[in-house]
């Protein structure tokens, strides 16, 4: 196991990462710590402007079939377009690939769904065929190609999912609630390869095999690579997903789903996850709004968008998520995806109505090299409940501490947080949570912690390492380093479930924290040796055009003179989709009144704003 590198030694390390990668991150990380974020999601959005099938609503009759044939008669390219109104789906609807399914506006064409199963909506095309192929070299960091025992099933323009035997030093399945035999998927492994990504096949010359992207990191225990064939360029837009509480595993579902994408859409009340994508590679979440769920508590599902089962270089961008369990999680292997400029609020747990949850979390073993960056959040919680994670790195995001949660605590209702249907969670008040499991972490240029943090506690500490003592309620952190469970105080075992001890030293020894502002002290760290001038992003190489006019950076210890955490982020629009929700939908803490009225074209301009279709073919009524 690594130790942490000494200020001149990381310095002369990451000089000549400066001068070898050019990466926008040169120069701060550890190259070994980090990877090319530029390359993520769709790459650009086809607007695909010829419609194949235009559906109008047809009252209470279940149009289910109506959409799904029109679906599977289109042509590649092209779209159906479903008018204004409410269509009532008793079933499943399934986009298959190089189509996209297109709403008039997430406020106007309403999908009122009343089924069970996967999705409401789905794409893709499934799983990878497992065991896989032995890879008999090549296997090395940053490598573009291997050699592989047999090419059978494995051609170009298809996707491979590669795979170790799990590396006892740093990765486990065990947590502090058991062991995650399903955290590879469900796949036959029974939990003993959590560790990998997915690749594109490039090229097969022999039984060398070419790939994008480049391998993360060095696969050497026993390596397999199992291949997929998966849909591609399927995409929903403009429109909302209205659920009945009818025993749909989420909302939105792609699995085995390549350039992929959701935009500017609405799910409102999920039966179960807002959106699960499993086995992705480059898909897109962008321009939505996820508000509300029927339940608020953990189980089978977090009322959240669920990133897992080795999604790689997926990009979750833009988007409101208001009243879930857990708004984002990152499960089962994801890896290098990067989960940017969100804004989550009005999260709780039902069973702990005083109980700080929500924000972003990583959970179940094992994720590793995705980016977080510039999100507004009640948390951020890489956990130790179903095992470890690692190198992930957290840049310029606000993680408040708390957040107001509303009445009702279960079912459809309206959203009221006047008087005591309203109050901010003080239990477990910690605005990032590094679990004990969680190892080689990066934190550079975050903001931690609020006014409504330190209004909830009776003592503030801005940094605790594990230690024998952590308070549940009466004091609050703005980070936490090693420890087990959210009730672990340092004593014991730390476990509920699992195999003491579920507390240590090792998520601390092994970050790196730089430029991070602490509200409790007012304070702002910076690594030895280290530059002070942070680069706006890790993975925008510009700002861009759906970011208006707020400033850019928005949140950062050289952001001075907003409004909230010390002046160095805004209470209002510290991101595109907070001043979104705030200025444009007339949202406020908690959620009060939602879900709200949703345009994205109201808040992110022309930019998000598809042209007219052309070439009309079929009128279906």
């Amino acid at each position: 196991m690594r130790t942490k590198t000494s200020p001149a030694i990381l310095f002369t390390v990451l000089t000549l990462s400066a001068l070898c990668y050019g990466q926008l991150w040169s120069g701060i990380l550890d190259p070994t710590r980090a990877i090319d974020w530029t390359k993520v999601g769709v790459g650009g959005i086809p607007p695909r402007t010829t419609v194949c099938s235009t559906i109008n609503p047809n009252g209470s009759a279940d149009m289910t079939g109506t959409i799904n044939s029109a679906l599977s008669s289109c042509a590649s390219g092209e779209t159906v377009a479903l008018a204004s109104g409410t269509f009532r789906v008793n079933g499943n609807i399934n986009v298959p690939g190089n189509v996209t399914l297109r709403g008039a506006g997430a406020n106007l064409t309403i999908l009122d769904v009343h089924g069970s199963g996967n999705g409401a909506i789905n794409l893709g095309s499934g799983y990878p065929s497992v065991p896989g192929v032995s890879v008999t070299g090549g296997a090395t960091s940053g490598s573009t190609s291997i050699t592989v025992s047999s090419t059978s099933g494995i051609s170009v323009g298809k996707y491979l999912m590669i795979t170790e035997l799990n590396d006892p030093s740093y990765v486990t399945i065990q947590g502090g609630e058991g062991n995650c035999t399903w955290c590879d998927g469900g796949l036959g492994y029974n939990g003993t390869r959590v560790r990998g990504q997915m690749l594109e096949v490039t090229s097969v010359s022999g039984n060398t095999v070419g790939f994008d992207p480049p391998l993360y990191t060095a696969y050497s225990g026993t390596p397999l690579v199992a291949p997929m064939t998966a849909i591609t360029y399927a995409g929903v837009e403009n429109l909302q997903v209205y659920a009945n509480n009818t025993g749909y595993k989420a909302s939105f579902q792609l699995s085995g789903c390549a350039y992929c994408w959701l935009k500017g859409i609405e799910a409102n009340y999920t039966d179960g996850d807002f959106v699960q994508v499993h086995y992705g590679f480059r898909d897109e979440i962008r321009d939505s709004y996820f508000s509300n769920a029927y339940q608020h508590s953990a189980g089978d599902s977090d009322s959240d968008i669920f990133i897992v089962d080795k999604t790689t270089a997926s990009l979750v961008e833009n988007n409101i998520v208001e009243r879930a369990h857990v708004s984002i999680m990152i499960n089962w292997g994801a890896a290098g995806n990067v989960i940017a400029y969100n804004y989550m609020m009005g999260e709780f747990d039902s069973g702990g109505t005083n109980f700080v949850i929500g924000g972003i979390g990583v959970h179940g073993a094992h994720p590793q090299f995705n980016l977080i960056e510039g999100n507004v959040m009640n948390q951020y919680y890489p956990d130790q409940v179903w095992g470890s994670s690692a190198y992930n790195t957290s840049f310029r995001n606000w993680t408040i501490g708390t957040g107001k949660a509303c009445k009702p605590l279960t079912g459809r209702g309206a959203v009221t947080c006047s008087g005591t249907n309203g109050w901010y969670p003080f239990q477990a008040s910690r605005a990032m949570q590094i679990g004990h499991l969680s190892r080689y972490y990066n934190f550079v240029g975050n903001v931690s912690g609020s006014d409504a943090q330190q209004a909830v506690g009776s003592s503030h500490v801005g940094l605790l390492e594990y230690s024998s003592s952590r308070s549940y309620d009466s004091t609050n952190y703005n980070f936490t380093f090693g420890y087990g469970e959210s009730n672990d105080s340092g004593s014991g075992s730390g476990c509920s479930g699992g195999t003491a001890p579920c507390h240590s030293s090792d998520a601390y020894a092994t970050a790196f924290l730089h430029g991070n502002y602490t509200q409790a002290d007012g304070s702002i760290n910076w690594a030895a040796g280290v530059t002070h001038s942070l680069p706006v992003s890790f993975y925008l190489t510009a700002k861009p055009s759906w970011w208006g006019s707020l400033p850019w950076p928005s949140i950062g210890p050289d952001v001075t003179g907003e409004s909230g955490a010390g002046g160095h982020a805004s209470l209002s629009s510290s991101n595109p989709a907070m001043d979104c929700y705030n200025n444009q939908m007339h949202g406020s803490d908690g959620g009060a009144g939602s879900p709200l009225t949703f345009n994205p074209g109201n808040c992110y301009g022309n930019a998000q704003t598809l042209a007219p279709p052309t070439d009309l073919k079929a009128v279906t009524h």
